[in-house]
């Protein structure tokens, strides 16, 4: 990659020159110069700066020099000699980083040190700059403003540079007045909002010397045709047009006019094409560099590559070419730079080398074929490739053994990943290499038992990664000496025991992974100064924190699941840069808010309202799994970039705060499960936008379900949320769905949308208003004392794959919708006081606990229950009658018995008594008579009233 930089640099650098010896017209003031101030300043110029410097903020002191009459003494202003006027104006924010990424020419700009912007605009004073032919910008901040259209006025620049400075909006087509224009560039505006686009390039057609043309995303998605649009500029050598939305390289332009084209980068836009027919590429047979990365080609490499005998670089990374690469490559004998990685290729190692072009083995420079299927093992020809700086092999299916003739006559070498291949190295431990790595990742290659003695010659490597390769034993010694001036050092995933240096001030590494070993011992006191990012998570470090820890810099401290005893000290709150504080899986207790109480105390420290005290950066917190106690830790009401928060299996107790939504608005998962929170589910909760993952398990919450929690904005997209945590993908947590504990990368727990409020006294009913939280993945409301139904609307929620209602008071039908889940794999309904028929729907029948799915619920009936259940409302109903029937039956057959032994008690005691038996039928005599004359006399009245009535 430095030599893809270098080739940048020497292609920027010619016309830098050409443009510096050319800066004046070509008319009697040619023989005129670029003065560093001998002219005298012109007044009305001199005001124009004064008036352009009005308008900006200048914090890094830029351009303290701009007093005074002398304006071509000024920082950035050259004026000419012979006139005065002011011709170069030079204002590039010098403060950028190295490349953040190996593979794209991207920067860091420190926008601390830039100018920005004190009004709404940019001055127009520049306008009146009328001879000015070098004007750069670039790297400032400039607020997304717009390009200021009075910039089309300065007929005679040559230079324009206003790339990385945040400009936005559309981009004037009054460029195009620019007759004299050889260099453009607005590109790298690094912000998404700036939303610099382009409607028109028609302007291009009237920049006939242009020679130098960078639009890198800016938005050209509109315009029509922007190869015929480009195809204009005959001058034109270097072509910029990456991430500007290009979907087509179909033009109604048949031939290219391109002819001195030399470099060409259309990387990163959607083309989703075969590569083989984008005709114009395969025309331009002067182009020393090809950049096509991440435009998502597809298909083989074309033959017609291979007629490109002037590339120097080939850039096709990333994308999905498939196949060998092109037999006829024999005539590229000045290629020094190629990337394939991040395709399809698949051929074996000893095929590709043997059609690498023999004429370029010994200058090629950069060879990058990672993340394909590159099969095989590795020939000793590599060792051929005597000027290669950088071998890229990881992530194929290579296997083999290494020995060191494959890399005796790789002199240059600095950078090699032969990394996630089934690579083994056999190489003694007293070889003396003959090159100096500068970075060496060998990643899942067996290395190991014994750390590789080779290595200690390597004084000048930066990062080292010897992750999961099998090492066995204690870190020798001179480990820390040999890499001591590294930037990253990596042996996770090993058996490495024994204990760290108490003092690991001498390094200057700001990467150290050592997690997932069998370390032990403390935690060393002294960091090394420098260090960002510490893993030592997964091991048997053991005793207490310690108690200074003087790592200003430090964003990432994972201790994870160690043997970590005593309180969390108060010097774990001076880490006031900690992105990510990982103490989960120890044995750590009391109260974790003493952080925040001895912070707050401390008058060295600033006040809890600073941005910068401790928790103000974090965005991800784990102290999951300990002995903790105490309330809700207060000091999280600094955290405003936290999106990651588990509180789980320790003893915090009270009520969840109100102020969570308004101090912790980028909450994107929350987990409080197996701690003693009581009181209610706040409603404001619900105003936590971004939350996905909500897990409140095992406390004792009470109250009921708020219909708010529809509102969880982030739960009603079936759209996967990505929390924006960097580094935040090497580790796994547990996490509990369906009926049990899984595993799940970080990267997979930010694809979970989960609310889990089991295990509580929540009462009441379930909220009618969940099924819009589509998005939901799993749901588990068991364990507690809801009632009423089931909603009907609860089908709605089409991704849901566990749900989990038992052990409530639930009554009513199963909801019909729920045989609509197609991605459901778990239901558990038991113990509930649910009725009628299981609905026979298919993905019903497929749930991985059927047979305890619906368990205690006595009104329920159909499959999988033993039960069985009529088909209508009428068969129930005539079983009720049948029921009834049946009872009356055994009412009457008891009446008849009754009546009958009472008949037979009378006539027995008659048998028995003859005195009894005449005194009853003396009685029945008696009573015969009374009633005989009784109903004659009712009878007489009855029949004369009747007369009377008629008469």
């Amino acid at each position: 990659m430095a030599s893809k930089l270098g080739h940048l640099a020497r292609a920027t650098a010619a016309i830098l020159c050409l443009l510096i010896f050319d800066v004046e017209p070509s008319d009697s003031r040619a023989q005129e110069r670029i003065s560093g101030g001998t002219g005298t300043c012109i007044s009305r110029e001199r005001e124009a700066l004064l008036s352009f410097k009005a308008g900006l903020l200048d914090p890094a002191g830029r351009l303290s020099s701009w007093h005074g009459q002398e304006c071509c003494q000024w920082h950035g202003v050259r004026c000419s000699s012979r006139t005065g006027h002011v011709i170069k104006l030079n204002l590039r924010n010098t403060y950028l980083q190295q490349p953040l990424y190996q593979w794209h020419d991207y920067y860091e700009v420190d926008f601390s040190k830039s100018l920005s912007l004190s009004k709404d605009e940019l001055s127009s004073s520049l306008a009146d700059l009328q001879q000015l032919r070098y004007l750069d910008l670039s790297g400032n901040d400039f607020n997304s403003t717009s390009i200021p259209a009075f910039v089309g006025s300065l007929e005679n620049l040559r230079y324009l540079n206003l790339s990385l400075s945040y400009f936005g909006g559309r981009i004037p087509s009054k460029l195009g007045n620019l007759s004299k224009l050889q260099y453009l560039d607005v590109s790298g505006q690094l912000y998404l909002d700036s939303n610099l686009h382009v409607v028109d390039l028609a302007w291009l057609e009237r920049l006939p010397l242009l020679s130098y043309l960078d639009l890198s995303y800016a938005n050209l998605s509109a315009v029509r045709d922007w190869f015929h649009m480009v195809n204009v500029l005959s001058s034109l050598r270097v072509l910029r047009l990456a991430d500007c939305g290009l979907k087509s390289t179909r033009s109604a332009t048949s031939k290219s006019n391109l002819t001195h084209l030399q470099v060409l980068d259309l990387s990163e836009n959607s083309f989703n094409a075969p590569l083989e027919h984008n005709w114009f590429f395969w025309d331009l047979t002067s182009l020393e560099e090809l950049h096509l990365l991440v435009c998502y080609w597809h298909g083989p490499i074309p033959e017609q590559l291979g007629n490109m005998t002037s590339l120097q670089v080939i850039d096709f990374s990333d994308n999905d070419l498939v196949g060998l690469i092109p037999s006829n490559l024999e005539k590229l004998c000045n290629l020094e730079v190629l990337h394939l990685d991040g395709n399809n290729i698949n051929t074996s190692i000893g095929e590709f080398m043997d059609r690498l072009p023999r004429c370029s083995w010994s200058i090629i420079q950069v060879l990058t074929l990672d993340g394909n299927m590159i099969t095989g093992t590795v020939p000793l020809g590599v060792g051929a490739l005597g000027n290669l700086t950088e071998l890229w092999l990881s992530d194929n299916k290579l296997d083999g053994v290494l020995m060191k003739e494959h890399f005796s006559g790789l002199l240059n070498l600095e950078y090699v990943d032969l990394s996630d291949n089934s690579l083994k190295m056999d190489i003694e431990p007293h070889w003396v290499p003959p090159f100096r790595l500068k970075g060496i990742n060998l990643h899942s290659c067996i290395v190991g038992p014994y750390f590789p003695g080779w290595l200690r010659w390597q004084t000048g490597i930066e990062s080292l990664d010897l992750g999961n390769t099998n090492l066995d034993g204690v870190i020798p010694d001179w480990f820390w000496v040999t890499f001591s001036r590294a930037r990253r050092l990596d042996a996770s995933e090993n058996m490495l025991r024994g204990s760290l240096p108490a003092n690991l001030q001498h390094i200057s590494a700001r990467h150290i992974f050592l997690g997932s070993n069998k370390l032990t011992g403390q935690v060393p006191q002294l960091l090394p100064i420098n260090i960002s990012h510490l893993n030592l998570s997964s091991n048997s470090f053991s005793g207490s924190l310690p108690s200074v820890l003087k790592a200003p810099l430090l964003q990432t401290l994972l201790l994870a699941d160690n043997q970590i005893t005593g309180t969390i000290p108060s010097s774990m709150c001076q880490l006031i840069g900690l992105n990510r504080l990982d103490l989960s899986g120890n044995k750590l207790k009391g109260d974790v808010i003493r952080c925040w109480k001895e912070t707050h105390n401390n008058s060295s420290l600033l006040s809890l309202n600073s941005a910068d005290e401790f928790g103000s950066s974090l965005y991800s917190l784990a102290l999951n799994n300990n002995d903790l106690s105490g309330e809700f830790p207060k000091f999280l009401q600094r955290c405003s970039y936290l999106g990651f928060l588990d509180l789980s299996y320790n003893r915090f107790f009270g009520t969840l705060p109100k102020w969570l939504p308004e101090k912790m608005p980028r909450l994107e998962i929350l987990r409080v499960r197996s701690n003693i929170f009581s009181g209610h589910i706040p409603k404001n909760l619900t105003f936590l936008e971004r939350l996905h993952y909500l897990d409140m398990a095992y406390n004792n919450i009470s109250g009921s379900i708020p219909w708010s929690i529809s509102n969880l904005k982030a739960m009603r997209t079936n759209i996967s949320w990505y929390m924006d945590l960097i580094d935040f993908l090497e580790e796994r947590m547990s996490v509990i769905t369906k009926g049990q504990t899984r595993e799940y990368s970080i990267k997979t727990y930010q694809l979970l949308v989960n609310i889990d409020l089991s295990c509580n006294s929540i009462t009441g009913y379930i909220p009618e208003e969940i099924h819009l939280l589509i998005g939901l993945t799993n749901l588990n409301l068991s364990n507690n004392q809801l009632i009423g139904k089931i909603p009907d609307k609860i089908g709605g929620l089409k991704q849901l794959e566990s749900l989990d209602l038992s052990y409530n008071d639930l009554s009513g039908e199963i909801p019909s919708g729920l045989s609509a889940l197609t991605s459901l794999s778990h239901l558990n309904l038991s113990y509930n006081n649910l009725s009628g028929a299981i609905s026979s729907g298919q993905q019903l029948q497929v749930l991985d606990n059927l047979n305890y799915t619906y368990i205690g619920n006595p009104g329920l009936c159909g499959y999988p229950l033993s039960k069985n259940c009529s088909a209508s409302t009428t068969d129930a109903e005539q079983s009720a009658d049948h029921e009834d029937a049946d009872h009356i039956s055994y009412l009457y057959l008891g009446m008849g018995i009754g009546f009958v032994v009472g008949l037979w008690v009378v006539f027995c005691t008659m048998l028995l008594r003859r005195t009894w038996a005449i005194a009853y039928f003396q009685i029945i005599d008696k009573l015969y008579d009374k009633v005989y004359v009784l109903v004659v006399i009712t009878w007489a009245r009855l029949m004369k009233k009747t007369h009377d009535d008629a008469a």
